[in-house]
């Protein structure tokens, strides 16, 4: 049961992740190949909140998130100010991530490249749950809003919807920081659960498995990232015991659902609570003949 749990949790812990990515890449158009340094950002800064500040740690969670979110308007402002798009701007994303994880390599306050020790095992199933919730309730809010139709706006056309009255360098700037505080909770919430941190963790491959998520569960989509991110994390632990194997069968899924399905696991389609709307609808409605029969 404990092994299924830790899946289940890391599954939850890189959703979250995934659905920042999501926001930028998916809906904005911004691809990012180093948002694994958010997520580094994230769980230092909850750590160094909670072990010496003696922040209460649900507090230091979210502080460390908005901690991430304010260290991406580094990159955001002059990337975008330079109008960067595409592969500049992915680069830059992954130059902006290897530089956060040298620093931390060597900044021995917080461990160097030994990592951070020390840190209690606060991250529970119930708690991943719950943030997991919360974090497609409220990416799915911000989607459907009108800032998310901004965002897929510039995706689409920056020129016409610049024209359209849509101020590009703030969507993008908003998209970014939104994104980094998603990933800046995953870290903590992964520090805290892993009981360790270091900046081996966050390479370029982990921003390389939330950019395949994103890819393969569909753009401008969230349930269908959520859905593959939490499969890339299950994949794995299921065919360990083809030893030697498992890691070849990893990659060939991944060239099946490119040849068959090369506009993602769900495509272009949105989550949506109209199923959550008809029930209760349906419910009052079984209701009121009993209510009527009763008087």
């Amino acid at each position: 049961m404990g092994y299924i749990n830790t899946i289940i949790i890391l599954g939850g812990i890189n959703i979250i992740a995934a659905l920042g990515l999501a926001i930028l890449t998916g809906y904005t158009g911004l691809f990012s190949i180093g948002h694994a340094g958010f997520m580094a950002l994230g769980g230092y800064a909850t750590a160094v909140l909670y072990m010496h500040l003696h922040v209460p740690f649900i507090l230091a969670l979210l502080l460390g998130g908005l901690f991430a979110g304010l260290c991406s308007l580094i990159i955001g402002i002059p990337t975008f100010r330079s109008q960067l798009t595409g592969d500049y701007f992915a680069i830059a994303t992954y130059g902006f991530a290897e530089a956060i994880r040298l620093i931390l390599n060597n900044t021995y306050a917080v461990g160097g490249a030994f990592g951070f020790t020390g840190i209690p095992q606060l991250t529970t199933l119930p708690l991943v749950l719950a943030m997991t919730v919360i974090a497609l309730f409220l990416a799915h809010n911000f989607v459907t809003s009108q800032f998310g139709k901004n965002c897929i706006a510039v995706s689409q056309d920056e020129v016409a919807a610049q024209m359209m009255g849509v101020n590009v360098f703030r969507t993008k700037l908003t998209s970014l920081f939104i994104s980094a505080v998603y990933c800046g909770i995953a870290g903590g919430l992964f520090g805290f659960y892993m009981a360790y941190l270091s900046p081996s963790m966050f390479s370029a491959g982990r921003s390389s498995d939330l950019l395949a998520a994103i890819v393969f569960g569909g753009m401008q989509s969230l349930i269908g990232p959520a859905i593959t991110t939490f499969v890339l994390v299950a994949i794995p632990e299921v065919l360990r015991f083809l030893t030697e194997w498992r890691l070849i069968i990893y990659g060939l899924l991944f060239v099946v659902i490119m040849i068959f399905k090369p506009q993602g696991l769900l495509g272009y389609k949105e989550m949506n609570f109209t199923f959550l709307k008809v029930f209760l609808r349906n419910l009052f409605k079984r209701g009121k003949p009993e209510q009527a029969a009763g008087k």
